[in-house]
């Protein structure tokens, strides 16, 4: 293990990450979900908090008004009890409402929309004794170990301090009328929150920065797995430099096509090769080879030859021999001078389509 970690030295690629996110693998913090809960829960309180006390305490005083009058049997206790609770829910169902949208948000902010059912699926390893217990003595385990004890310490140190503040008060509530408890009790509440909140951020900002760290290092790649992914991607190199040759095939395919029409004779096998000359007098210091093709191409040279009315000439030996040994808009060796000048001169004499030059080479 502490081998293959060593190997992956290379960052993750964009297509590894977008894989990972797809079946749900992403960066994401708890606390920082928390931080932004307790954030909702805060304003909830500073807006509508004093309202859903006096709520509670209306509740209350109701239950109590009517416990003497209470029949108890069980169409009445079930009455009642269907009562309280709709009421209960009725007061807390925005609460809860807010708290789930904030969280959807804050996943959100984190990591975008991400819909996976990859963690559903049945997985051995979850089960697996071994798997499980490197889970427990990993890295991560120890850092939410180390966290939790802070923050139970931080928690626990900010409530002290909250309830040694605000204890007078709470002891001032058995001199106070009733109906004074809200507003006091919703700022001793909201204080609280706001203090825990702080923590919480703190907390947050820190599992934040140690989370994108620790999945970035789990996500990072060695070079022979990029190697491999850039093969999958891509295809095998054997099969992209085919592809290539392919592709080059065609535009010498379509290049030799177009210059057919230009040219002054196409020489043929008849039907292997086929060899297109172009000579322009006074600028060109011999026949020019403008085309060449063999096979399938060599034939679709022969047809475009004669719909634009091209002398096509069938000379095999001095066809394979400009096929082998020339090359595209380069003139033509010194060995075909004499050939080719034979082919010119029946050309020039009108009979090319009547011609039959001997060659030797």
């Amino acid at each position: 293990m502490a081998e293959q970690e060593k190997d992956k030295t290379e960052q993750a690629t964009p297509f590894k990450l977008q894989e990972a996110k797809r079946r749900g693998q992403v960066a994401k913090s708890l606390d920082f979900n928390s931080f932004f809960v307790i954030a909702a829960l805060l304003g909830i309180l500073y807006g509508w908090g004093e309202g859903l006390v006096r709520n509670a305490l209306r509740l209350a005083q109701q239950t109590f008004v009517l416990a003497p009058s209470v029949v108890f049997d069980v169409p009445h206790l079930v009455a009642g009890f269907r009562d309280v609770v709709s009421t209960t829910v009725f007061l807390l169902a925005p609460i809860f409402l807010v708290a789930v949208l904030v969280m959807i948000g804050a996943n959100m902010i984190q990591t975008g929309p991400v819909f996976s059912a990859f963690p559903l699926k049945p997985d051995p390893q979850r089960i697996n004794p071994v798997a499980g217990f490197k889970r427990v003595f990993s890295r991560r385990m120890l850092f939410e170990g180390v966290k939790s004890l802070i923050k139970l310490a931080l928690f626990g140190f900010v409530a002290m301090l909250v309830i040694e503040t605000l204890l007078p008060d709470m002891l001032r509530l058995q001199h106070m009328d009733p109906k004074a408890y809200a507003p006091l009790l919703m700022n001793d509440i909201t204080t609280l929150l706001f203090k825990l909140a702080l923590v919480v951020l703190l907390v947050a900002a820190i599992d934040t920065a140690y989370t994108r760290w620790d999945f970035g290092k789990k996500m990072m790649m060695s070079t022979r797995e990029v190697k491999e992914e850039v093969k999958r991607r891509e295809g095998d190199p054997h099969v992209r430099a085919k592809q290539r040759e392919l592709q080059r095939e065609a535009a010498k395919r379509s290049k030799s096509l177009g210059r057919v029409p230009d040219a002054d004779v196409l020489i043929t096998n008849p039907t292997h090769f086929a060899v297109a000359l172009r000579y322009e007098q006074g600028r060109m210091s011999a026949p020019t080879l403008t085309a060449k093709g063999a096979g399938e191409l060599a034939l679709a040279m022969r047809a475009v030859a004669r719909a634009h009315g091209v002398p096509v000439l069938e000379l095999p030996p001095l066809a394979r021999g400009l096929f082998r040994e020339g090359d595209i808009d380069q003139p033509v060796g010194a060995k075909f001078f004499e050939p080719v000048a034979k082919v010119y001169a029946e050309l020039y004499a009108g009979r090319a389509g009547e011609a039959r030059v001997e060659v030797r080479l």
